[in-house]
């Protein structure tokens, strides 16, 4: 009788190591991340009437009205909307300091509202620029930017 029972715990044993390789074996591959698209919003408030453009940002970090938008390691992108008095759309300037020369270099700009999301260098701030009638040919009265940065576009 025990050596019965001994044979059964055996051939349990390696009934159960045979049956754990093989369920090992079907293990199913983790599925990398789906990317989420992260976003955040930043507004400014401009007062006009301006002449020339209306700076928000400049070289030297002076602000009128508004200032420097931070950009971190997720911000690739980045989609405006001007809301001005005048009702007219306003020209919105996107810069950045690329070269890293202390100046401002274009990185893109829309009429009123951007129709596709504008590329971005992370972690260089933002220096925006209101009123370019090369762009745009309403008049900035004072208004509203609101501006979304995100990773994805």
């Amino acid at each position: 009788m025990k050596k019965s029972i001994v044979v059964l715990l055996v051939l349990g044993l390696i009934m159960g190591a045979l049956v754990g390789g093989a369920e090992a074996k079907k293990k199913k591959k983790k599925k990398p991340p789906v990317p989420t698209k992260i976003t955040r919003v930043v507004e400014f408030e401009y007062t006009c009437p301006c002449v020339g453009q209306y700076q928000f940002g400049s070289a030297t970090g002076t602000n009128l009205g508004g200032g420097p938008i931070a950009t971190g390691a997720e911000d690739l992108y980045i989609t405006g909307e001007a809301v001005d008095a005048s009702g007219q759309p306003v020209a919105v300037d996107i810069n950045q300091d690329t070269d890293g020369d202390g100046f401002n270099d274009a990185v893109g700009s829309f009429c009123g509202k951007s129709e596709a999301p504008i590329a971005i260098t992370p972690g260089l701030e933002i220096r925006v620029f209101v009123g370019n009638p090369e762009i745009c040919p309403g008049a900035a009265a004072g208004g509203t930017i609101k501006f979304e940065l995100s990773n994805m576009p």
